[in-house]
């Protein structure tokens, strides 16, 4: 026993069955009580010793695999997760130990294994050589088949498509549709043609015998109604194309295909449709299968299903009249759709078969006329004989309310209840008003007592990978050192700081912290590293009583008044404020702000209460960095005036040309003194700052190389709550991108600048023209994001229109923003009831748009939405849009010349009476 516990020790695994053949019952009970001792033994090995745990982990699975009694205690052994560090299980010498043991013991171990989750290719071997030598039936569990499948998938396309030789696959095809997920690793090669491999090999079982055809058939039917992921879709819907089903089979499933109709993906309901469109072609499809078809696909959104479903239902009605009163009452669907083409069709529709109708079906198609746009009510009213409805209610704008900043909480009052916070930022990540919540609480307790924040931390996570000897610096490895070194601006850096003893001096980057470049993205995490730096620094040398720049609102904000009361209690306290503190302190107060707490700040006597009266005044050094391109004109910088932004000057005679004028003299001085103020302003923050935020007194901009580019970090907004507009001019760039599909998720920091903290009056042109690159990103759930952001702008009375409109033309002008894409965003924004709001944006931009994007390229589909919103928030416009009426006047059926009569008719509507309906409507509607 001792030569073999020595083999287990040093990691011999493959030594292990002929050491363990030897010994009876009752030697291998002693060894299991020995394993059990050194497998616990061996999670107390520290990291640095990883490679010598892994191998003696294995050689414990396969010695303890021999010595358990039981089919399932040998099972868990097998399986268990410490056992397995970074290493396959060796299948041969687990095969070799478990040799002496019956079929009915080896078949429980395999299904016992197969029931696990996330079985490696080992795992799969292991199970499907204990199968074979035990001669029991193939297991059917979830993990065993994921396994299975990736297993073949990792074989190629050779091993799918001999599928049908595999004596497992009789047994697991039809399981793969019973799974919970489709296994990711059958969507790793083509799986969306019925040639690709796995619906050409599943396929292939029904054609060889090896499955029945029916049961295949149904579990991927009974799979695709089930629903799941656009991918997992795709691929059964391959699977059931290969299968190809007959006649009597599209007949018998016909309450299948109306499943997929109403409920499937695009495509699923776009085969079904085609399905049942066949079956009624043959006169197969019974009445109610196409009325129950009519009313959820008309229901659903997707142009092309919505008009051919318009083009079935026409085609029965034609052929059997007698229809109608069940099916045209399900054309009133089609009224409540997006697109004015579609209910034009349906209108037209409705008017050719009106004659076959009775009162009753008029009166529901005329309740169901109101989801029409206005214009096509008024015709719809007098085609059903419905007068004297007109639509007088006045518009009313729908937009969100408005949610005033919050109040942050106060720091956790006890040790136990910061531990609890501390874990839950740490799972989280976020680095929220919580996590200044926290922070600021292992401050004030920190100060209390460390040595009971320490233990009480070290309590709550053993076994967390920096956890060691709290006095000993040395139990740090060369990783973990490392990690600490370039990620101080992560709440584990100030846990371990206060619970162990980092091995490198807190000082280093302590008050002073480190130059961070000229990327702002980078400046801000340096921020963050060097506050997070200094706290840990002073919590081992002179614990501060509480933090300064803790938040009192949810954006960040911190109210001068408590920051005044907060020094004047450090200096009752005789405390010295930390530099970085007290810098991310004023960074939080908006400057310029005077009020009492300007007085009272110098009245203190102190000199942060000086730098801070001097802030609240708006005096001190200017902050370069924070400057943004016509965002914040100073004392001496013009306005941007009319003639400047329509890039006319006014026409002067020669002789006045020649001569400078008095503006051109002004930004001629202009321009030679703001560097001479800059490097004033620089050498003055050199002097009262720490170094970590010397990068305030230079003009930066991101960089690609930066880490963080493209990104949106919330905590950005808490470092410079005031400052939103150099934030998002910050963010531009990043979102620039996200137009060719990049940086997705970026669009997220436009609603939290849109909620930051501001002024009075609208946004700065930065966050109007990071908004305007928003409405244009390729990913829908981007651009939504982005117009989450433009209407809380709204909401808030913040959103300047004509900028906006502005900043849009330019950008598509330019190629950044695709027309399409805005328009989309746009009508997304117009139907949640901000009509009057999308309204006022592309009415400016209206005239540009028309001179400039071409036809083809999505002219049509912005003039849509400009008309629906016309119709719907009745505009008064005092004069023609330029080019409006050469469109309109076009001959044609395009989209831009249906639609831009259709403006043009909203238009003249809300500058005159109402113009009747013609009486010959029906005659033109049936034409």
């Amino acid at each position: 026993m001792n030569e073999l516990m020595e083999a287990v020790r040093k990691g011999r695994a493959h030594l292990v069955p002929r050491l363990l053949e030897p010994l009876g019952p009752a030697e291998r009970k002693e060894v299991l009580a020995e394993l059990k001792k050194f497998r616990t033994e061996l999670r107390g090995w520290s990291w640095q010793q990883w490679e010598q745990r892994s191998r003696a982990a294995i050689a414990v699975l396969v010695a303890g695999a021999g010595c358990q009694p039981g089919a399932v205690s040998a099972a868990t052994w097998i399986g268990a997760a410490d056992l397995r560090i970074g290493r396959p299980v060796p299948v041969r010498p687990v095969l070799d130990v478990l040799a002496h043991r019956d079929g009915v013991w080896l078949g429980k171990v395999a299904h016992r294994l197969a029931g696990r989750a996330n079985l490696t290719e080992d795992d799969i071997q292991l199970i499907d050589a204990l199968v074979e030598r035990s001669g029991c039936a193939v297991p059917t569990a979830d993990g065993y088949v994921t396994g299975w499948v990736g297993t073949t998938a990792r074989r190629g396309s050779r091993a799918t498509g001999a599928l049908w030789q595999d004596p497992r696959a009789a047994v697991l095809a039809v399981r793969i549709f019973e799974l919970p997920r489709i296994p990711g690793t059958i969507l790793w090669e083509g799986f969306r043609e019925p040639g690709d491999p796995w619906p050409a090999g599943l396929a292939a079982l029904a054609e060889h015998g090896v499955v029945k055809r029916s049961e295949l058939l149904d579990a991927c039917v009974a799979r695709i109604l089930r629903g799941g992921k656009p991918a997992e879709m795709t691929f059964c819907l391959a699977v059931l194309r290969a299968l190809d089903p007959g006649d009597e089979e599209r007949r018998a499933r016909i309450p299948d295909w109306l499943g997929m109709a109403a409920d499937g993906t695009p495509m699923v309901a776009s085969y079904a449709q085609k399905t049942l469109t066949e079956l009624d072609r043959r006169g197969e499809l019974p009445d109610d299968a196409l009325v129950a078809m009519s009313e959820a696909v008309l229901f659903r959104r997707e142009k092309a299903l919505v008009r051919a479903q318009l083009v079935l239902v026409d085609r029965a009605l034609k052929r059997t009249p007698g229809s109608a009163e069940r099916l045209l009452p399900v054309v009133g669907e089609a009224f409540g759709q997006a697109d004015t083409g579609i209910q034009d069709r349906a209108l037209k529709l409705v008017a050719r078969h009106l004659g076959d109708v009775g009162d009753a079906v008029r009166e529901d198609l005329a309740l169901a006329a109101d989801r029409l746009s206005p214009a096509r009510r008024e015709e719809a009213r007098a085609l059903l004989g419905v007068y004297g409805m007109p639509d007088d209610e006045p518009y009313e704008e729908v937009l969100p309310p408005v949610t005033a900043p919050g109040a942050v909480a106060p720091a956790p009052g006890s040790v136990a209840e910061l531990v609890e916070e501390v874990l839950v930022v740490m799972r989280s990540r976020e680095l929220t008003v919580d996590f200044e919540r926290v922070v600021d609480g292992m401050v004030r307790h920190g100060a209390e007592d460390r040595g009971a924040l320490a233990a009480a931390l070290r309590e709550a996570m053993p076994n967390h990978w920096w956890a060691g000897d709290p006095d000993d610096a040395s139990a740090f490895s060369h990783y973990q050192e490392r990690y600490f070194r370039q990620n101080d601006g992560d709440i584990d850096f100030l846990v371990a700081a206060v619970a162990t003893r980092l091995p490198f001096d807190l000082r280093i980057l302590g008050a002073d912290g480190k130059d961070p470049g000229a990327c702002p993205h980078e400046a801000l995490s340096g921020l963050l590293s060097a506050r997070l730096r200094e706290v840990a620094y002073r919590l081992r040398m002179d614990p501060p009583p509480f933090l300064l720049a803790t938040p009192t609102r949810d954006t960040g904000a911190l109210d001068p008044g408590v920051l005044v009361e907060r020094l004047r209690e450090y200096g009752r306290l005789g405390a010295v404020p930390g530099p970085v503190d007290f810098g991310q302190a004023l960074l939080r107060v908006r400057r310029g702000a005077g009020g009492p707490a300007a007085e009272d700040a110098a009245a203190l006597g102190t000199a942060e209460g000086d730098r801070l009266a001097a802030w609240l005044r708006g005096e001190g050094p200017e902050l370069p960095a924070l400057r943004t391109p016509g965002g914040r004109p100073g004392p001496d910088q013009d306005q941007e005036t009319a003639e400047d932004r329509d890039g006319t000057a006014s026409t002067e005679n020669a002789e006045n040309a020649a001569e400078p004028s008095a503006r051109d003299r002004g930004r001629v001085a202009q321009a030679v003194l703001n560097p001479l103020r800059d490097a004033r302003d620089l050498l003055v923050m050199r002097r009262t700052y720490p170094r970590s935020f010397h990068w305030l007194g230079r003009a930066v901009r991101p960089h690609r190389r930066c880490r963080q580019f493209g990104r949106w970090r919330p905590f950005w907004r808490l470092v410079l709550p005031y400052e939103r507009e150099a934030l998002a001019v910050w963010l531009q760039a990043g979102l620039a991108m996200s137009g060719e599909g990049e940086n997705r998720g970026i669009t997220a920091g436009l609603i939290s600048l849109a909620e930051a903290e501001s002024g009075d009056g609208p946004a700065g042109p930065g966050l109007h023209r990071a908004l305007a690159i928003g409405l244009g990103a390729e990913r829908s759930e981007d651009r939504l994001a982005a117009v989450d952001a433009l209407l809380s702008l709204a909401a808030r009375g913040q959103l300047d229109h004509a900028r906006l409109a502005r900043e849009l033309v330019d950008l598509v002008d330019h190629g950044v923003v695709i027309p399409t894409r805005a328009a989309d965003a746009l009508d997304t924004a117009a139907s949640s009831g901000a009509y009057g709001t999308v309204w006022s944006v592309l009415g400016p931009a209206l005239p540009r748009l028309m001179r400039s994007v071409p036809v083809n390229r999505g002219l049509g589909r912005v003039v849509a939405v400009a008309a629906e919103c016309a119709e719907r928030s009745r505009p008064a416009v005092a004069e023609e849009i330029p080019g409006l009426a050469e469109f309109a006047g076009r001959k044609g059926t395009s989209q831009v010349v249906v639609q831009a009569a259709r403006l043009a008719r909203a238009l003249s509507a809300t500058t005159s009476p109402a113009v009747p309906v013609p009486t010959d409507t029906m005659d033109r509607m049936t034409t």
